[in-house]
């Protein structure tokens, strides 16, 4: 991997870039001799397709966006109010 000082890369970014096309080889960027970034040359990889809702097999229930549709044990009331350790008026105003 080539190693290049933050100063010469800042000055000769198009040349590092030029550089990445044609070799193909990560270069490191360094600030006082450590390595602070490197730099890749793209490699493409899979992106998600758009529009993939609209195809034959998705389909929507009619009911999706009803409120408290299929939640309802997610929202259970409590049957107790919890109690403080406390004793009632401890403490004098």
């Amino acid at each position: 991997m080539k190693m290049v000082g933050l100063y010469d890369a800042k000055s000769k970014l198009s040349a590092l870039i030029a550089e990445l096309e044609t070799g193909k080889k990560p270069i490191a960027i360094t600030r006082h001799g450590r390595i602070v970034a490197e730099i890749h040359p793209h490699q493409p990889g899979h992106l998600p397709q758009r529009g993939f809702l609209k195809s034959n097999d998705f389909h929507i229930a009619a009911d999706f966006d009803e409120p408290e549709t299929g939640f309802e044990d997610f929202f259970e009331k409590p049957t107790s109010i919890p109690r403080v350790a406390e004793e009632p008026n401890q403490y004098r105003v």
